[in-house]
């Protein structure tokens, strides 16, 4: 249907070892603060011209309009597939994208409690990239993100969105959430 959307289950974070914020958070945000590492994978269907947000963690929940927010998983207007973060500029892996059935596996880790954090893309148990960054990520929680989401995100100025809440126009059969990163081998043998 239009507009659906579902919402992840929240933790309390009462000490954060990357010195973000404490508080509320959404399960992506408490998987990736709470084992240092994050690994999801989203089996979809991309219909022809499928657009929208997968996965994401923002500061408040549909329909308001949040001051934090991360669509951590999309596949843009220009059919590409993006799994990034935000940590003072957008830390991002990309790749072309046809329609059909597909999984993406999406990796955010830190190295240590400083950093540096690194994100990987892989699609349909291929390895596509890595990005990293020594700042702090959104994911690690520099600010509260209560509202964590599977097929919506808020998406203001991020490459290749419409703006505002982005909602996946395809479908979402499975998404699996692990505290820790996946190896190559483990990835393959999902597909």
């Amino acid at each position: 249907g239009e507009n659906q959307y579902f919402q992840l289950p929240q933790c309390t974070i009462s000490s954060n070892p990357y010195g973000g914020a404490t508080g509320t958070y959404g399960l992506l945000n408490c998987i990736a603060i709470q084992n240092g590492a994050i690994s999801a994978v989203v089996w979809f269907y991309l219909p022809p011209g499928g657009q929208g947000v997968l996965l994401s963690f923002q500061s408040a929940q549909y329909p308001k309009s949040p001051y934090y927010y991360t669509p951590w998983l999309y596949v843009g207007t220009n059919g590409y597939l993006y799994a990034g973060d935000y940590a003072n500029g957008f830390v991002q892996v990309s790749t072309p994208i046809s329609s059909g059935w597909h999984i993406a596996v999406i990796e955010e880790r830190a190295a240590s409690t400083s950093g540096p954090y690194y994100i990987a893309l892989y699609l349909d148990g291929n390895y596509i990239g890595q990005s990293s960054t020594s700042n702090l990520p959104q994911l690690f929680g520099p600010a509260n993100y209560p509202y964590d989401n599977i097929g919506t995100g808020w998406a203001i100025a991020w490459p290749a969105t419409l703006g505002g809440w982005f909602f996946f126009n395809g479908y979402i059969a499975l998404v699996a959430l692990y505290p820790f990163v996946l190896s190559s081998s483990q990835v393959a043998a999902i597909g």
